[in-house]
């Protein structure tokens, strides 16, 4: 009786550790190297009078970035500007317009030469 009882609890103590034992080998969430999208790239394009002022701004922390923000009318550009730097552009720039027409702002480059546009935002002067 000794023995089956022995038995019995050799079996249980086999079987309670071998589950932690394979468990340990499982991959969580957390273990997985998700990358995450960081580039924050935003531009602005108001009117007054025959004048459009165009800024904007892409940030993205310890990256090499290298940008332009282009005013277009249709496809045509009016002007751009270009700024190049780590971590942070910035731009700013004022060109002449016609009341009535409509224009389009667009910021693209790259971040650490990896390509990036901006939604086109639009407005009539």
């Amino acid at each position: 009786m000794k023995k089956i009882v022995s038995l019995l609890l050799a079996m249980l103590l086999v079987f309670s550790i071998t589950p932690v034992g394979f468990a340990a080998d499982l991959d969580t969430p957390i273990d997985d190297d998700i990358p995450l999208p960081v580039t924050v790239a935003s531009g602005s394009l108001t009117f007054s009078g025959t004048t459009a002022t165009c800024s904007g701004s892409v940030s993205d922390l310890n990256k090499t970035i290298v940008a332009t923000m282009t005013l277009y009318h249709g496809s045509t550009p009016v002007a751009s500007w270009s700024e190049s730097g780590t971590s942070y552009v910035d731009f700013y720039g004022t060109c002449t317009v016609t009341k009535g027409q409509s224009y389009t702002l667009i910021i693209s480059g790259t971040v650490n030469g990896i390509p990036f546009s901006t939604t086109p935002l639009t407005k009539t002067c």
